[in-house]
């Protein structure tokens, strides 16, 4: 059995009423985590959530991907890295739909990260 030093596990909540489809997913450092790869061309219908991560199995490296997401209303992207020595960052890119984006941490064991985004509904500007 293989040790696993670095693991972060993405849910992605999507409240929306639009599928996000797949636009791109790499893994720059690790790889995906077993049961846990996104690939191009996936969707995430609406009203419905996906669990996806990375992992380290190397001694003194961490772990690095990025997805991004298609919908009828933008691109998001998200980019998280966990180093072998440091936090967690997950950031969205800075477009109107990655605004929407909440993003929690769970650091209980900083080695084993637990990441919940929530991409709620739009809201009606004219309400």
């Amino acid at each position: 059995m293989q040790l696993i030093y670095r693991r972060v596990r993405v849910i992605l909540l999507n409240a929306t009423n639009e599928a996000l489809t797949v636009e791109g997913a790499e893994v720059l450092v690790g790889a995906w985590s077993a049961g846990r790869t996104i690939s191009h061309g996936e969707t995430v219908a609406r009203q419905s959530a996906r669990t996806f991560g990375t992992e380290s199995s190397t001694l003194g490296r961490g772990t690095e991907a990025f997805v991004r997401f298609a919908s009828t209303t933008g691109y998001f992207q998200l980019h998280w890295h966990l180093p072998w020595v440091g936090e967690l960052r997950c950031e969205p890119v800075h477009d109107d739909v990655a605004r929407r984006i909440i993003v929690y941490t769970n650091d209980d064991d900083p080695a084993d990260v637990a990441v919940l985004i929530t991409l709620p509904p739009h809201r009606d500007p004219l309400r």
